[in-house]
């Protein structure tokens, strides 16, 4: 088993590629803008001297990879500059020597380097701009501009000196001979972020939907899919003996051997970005808290007792997000002492125990012992204030707006509203509006409890003068609701009979019940995409049905929004009305529903003349539909205090509320009225009787109920 070796410290940011000269002299790149060289003290020593700085960029460097051609030996590094640079390794900065320390440089990406690979005299590299190119290092020339992704190329490698494999956010990995794409597939549900040959010629691919794939490379079949990772993969890497080494967001570095994980390496930081694995097996570790750690499984090079306990402390003490554990209570939390007489089944395996003190601690099973990988961050409630500009605030967030720039202060209170605290802060720093959602849903993630509203409404009793706090029994709605009714039989008959109508070359090969079945919700969000791509306008209700059904349980991809758009624009009503439902169980899907609705330029690409056009001719499914979609909005806006949200919202229902066919239906206008009070409750609404004289003739129990309440 690995065991930590040494811990290298000396960069000022988070450490993003790894790469090494020879057993005993590693390369490291990182976000302080450094490439810098770790030489081990003398050969058989686990230690290494100080790191020397052999490069220093203008921006972040994020790829590296080595130069080996005709005894010569480069270090070849590259970033967010858009520039590869090629610096020997003799070279100390800023002491370059022209003559024995030239410095190369290879110009044509337009955005971020985050790959690089090396063969005989070539230079492979992959970049944001969705490009990779292959470079004649004598020359200095593209040899091969490799254009096909949609998306940035995360990971691009030599297969031989004309092949070459690609893979990208697009989720597709490609094959290229020279120019030519060759072949090209949907890899994975995510982004796809790394990909690695194997011994036997197959190959590995890692993604954001938290598996690693492994291919036949002959005929391109996934063969198997290793799962235990719980964030996203970020890098591959290749032991001697075929054991792949993967390392990502969730912190932890795993080992895998014929398709199961066989040691579990779980780091005291947030993210490890890179893995290596040096010509002597052991592993080297690049991770966001600014430190490289060497793993091995050589005795002689084990750290030493004290060290391998400062290490131990240091993860015990690491903080584990809140958030990933919003769902479960303390009071179902056994404590640390029935670990006593537990044991897990798979390497790995976590468990969530209390402390004596009452604080969360998440244990793993390792080497065949519990070890402790954390604790439970505390709740926001009990931090400290801090003090910033002559006032106390709960949170200080440092905000990196450009690159080699000191970044600008911006504290919060959980009271702030996060969209007014956004909005001054961009005009304070005359910053484009585009940023606004992206720093809502930064506060809302890092920022616990921002915006939260009290759910206990104050009323005065004028006869004795004193005040005294109700609870509503009905206001504010807190829970979303959703359309999840699934008749599979009925589905699938109906899919074989529209199936069948459409001309061949547009009938779907897939068996749609087992996929059901086996619930393959990647693949049957493949099937409906692909309906709603290929079937006549008005067989593709089916389609939309089918990801109405599903989208709770499904990762999102970049298609999917072109697609709900797409519903949205239809002059079928049916179509749209399912679209607008596929929205309403969207709000329900774990960690990415709920930051998707927030985006508060979806309400006006919903609520359209369209919209309304259909409002007034259908009186059956629509109606019903909007005022759900409505109500929902509302208990997001009250759950995240979210400001532009809530005016938008309260436009749109004085419109619905002159809709005829709306007025007549009794669920419909209870869901419009409890979506008010809900509004209400979150901000007082002004002209708050405009809106409640549509339910002037509604007299019964449950409309007189809410309205008391209002």
């Amino acid at each position: 088993m690995y065991r930590l070796s040494t811990t290298l410290i000396g960069h000022e940011d988070d450490v993003k590629s790894l790469a090494f000269l020879d057993d005993d002299s590693i390369v490291s790149a990182s976000r302080d803008s450094t490439v810098r060289i770790w030489n081990r003290i003398n050969h058989n020593s686990k230690d290494f001297d100080q790191s020397i700085i052999n490069f220093k960029s203008s921006k972040f460097v994020n790829s590296l990879a080595i130069y080996r051609y005709n005894n010569e030996n480069l270090i070849v590094s590259a970033g967010s500059d858009n520039i590869i640079n090629l610096t020997s390794p003799d070279a100390i900065y800023p002491n370059f020597n022209d003559n024995d320390n030239e410095e190369f440089c290879l110009i044509g990406h337009t955005s971020n380097i985050c790959s690089l690979d090396t063969l005989h005299n070539l230079i492979i590299s992959g970049s944001w701009d969705s490009t990779a190119k292959v470079w004649d290092k004598n020359t200095g020339e593209i040899l091969y501009d490799l254009k096909g992704h949609e998306h940035s190329v995360w990971s691009a490698k030599f297969l031989d000196s004309n092949t070459f494999i690609t893979c990208s956010a697009d989720t597709t990995i490609k094959k290229w001979v020279k120019n030519k794409q060759v072949k090209s597939f949907i890899a994975h549900d995510d982004v796809v972020r790394d990909i690695i040959v194997l011994p036997n010629g197959d190959f590995a691919s890692c993604s954001n939907d938290l598996t690693i794939k492994i291919w036949d490379f002959e005929t391109f079949q996934n063969k198997a899919i290793l799962t235990g990772h719980q964030s996203f993969i970020y890098s591959l890497s290749l032991l001697s003996n075929g054991d792949i080494v993967s390392c990502g967001e969730d912190r932890s570095v795993r080992i895998w051997r014929d398709y199961q994980c066989i040691q579990i390496i779980t780091l005291p930081c947030v993210s490890v970005w890179k893995t290596i694995a040096l010509n002597n097996d052991d592993i080297a570790i690049a991770s966001s808290d600014k430190t490289i750690r060497i793993f091995t499984k050589d005795a002689s090079r084990f750290a030493t007792e004290k060290e391998q306990s400062l290490f131990l402390r240091e993860l015990e003490e690491s903080s584990i997000d809140k958030t990933l554990y919003n769902d479960v209570s303390k009071n179902d939390v056994q404590s640390v002492d029935s670990l006593n007489n537990e044991s897990a089944t798979l390497e790995g395996e976590t468990k969530l125990v209390k402390n004596k003190s009452g604080t969360l601690e998440l244990y793993q099973w390792t080497n065949s012992q519990w070890i402790k990988i954390g604790q439970i961050a505390s709740s926001s409630e009990d931090r400290p204030k801090q003090f910033y500009n002559g006032g106390f605030y709960d949170y200080i967030f440092d905000i990196d707006i450009e690159d080699g720039k000191p970044p600008l202060k911006l504290p919060v209170n959980l009271t702030d509203d996060p969209y007014e605290v956004s909005e001054k802060f961009l005009e304070k720093n005359n910053l484009p509006g585009e940023y606004l959602q992206q720093m809502v849903q930064f506060l809302l993630t890092n920022a616990e409890g921002i915006g939260a509203k009290s759910q206990i409404a104050t009323t005065t009793t004028s006869s004795n003068n004193t005040t005294t706090k109700t609870t509503s029994n009905i206001l504010p709605q807190t829970k979303y609701l959703s359309f999840e009714k699934l008749d599979l039989n009925k589905l699938i008959n109906a899919f074989k009979r529209l199936n069948s109508k459409q001309p061949e070359d547009k009938q779907l090969d897939v068996d749609l019940e087992t996929l059901f079945n086996c619930e393959n919700y990647s693949k049957i969000q493949e099937s409906a995409m692909e309906m709603i791509s290929y079937w006549d306008d008005n067989s593709k209700l089916l389609a939309f049905d089918i990801l109405r059904a599903i989208i709770t349980k499904i990762k999102p991809n970049e298609n999917l929004f072109p697609v709900i758009r797409t519903g949205l624009e239809s002059n079928i009503s049916k179509i749209q009305m399912m679209t607008i439902r596929i929205l309403i169980n969207t709000f329900s899907a774990k960690q990415w529903g709920e930051p998707m609705m927030l985006d508060a330029d979806i309400l006006d690409i919903i609520f359209t003349e369209l919209l309304y056009e259909n409002l007034n001719k259908d009186s059956t499914f629509l109606p019903i539909t909007v005022s759900t979609l409505i109500l929902n909005y509302s208990v997001l806006v009250n759950k995240f205090s979210v400001n532009a949200i809530y005016h938008k919202l309260l436009k749109i229902i004085k419109k619905v509320l002159s809709i005829s066919n709306l007025l007549n239906d009794d669920e419909s206008l209870y869901r419009l009225i409890v979506a008010i009070g809900t509004l209400n409750h979150y901000k007082k609404i002004d002209n708050l009787s405009e809106y409640l004289s549509a339910f002037a003739t509604k007299n019964s129990e449950r409309f007189e109920l809410i309205k008391k309440d209002i």
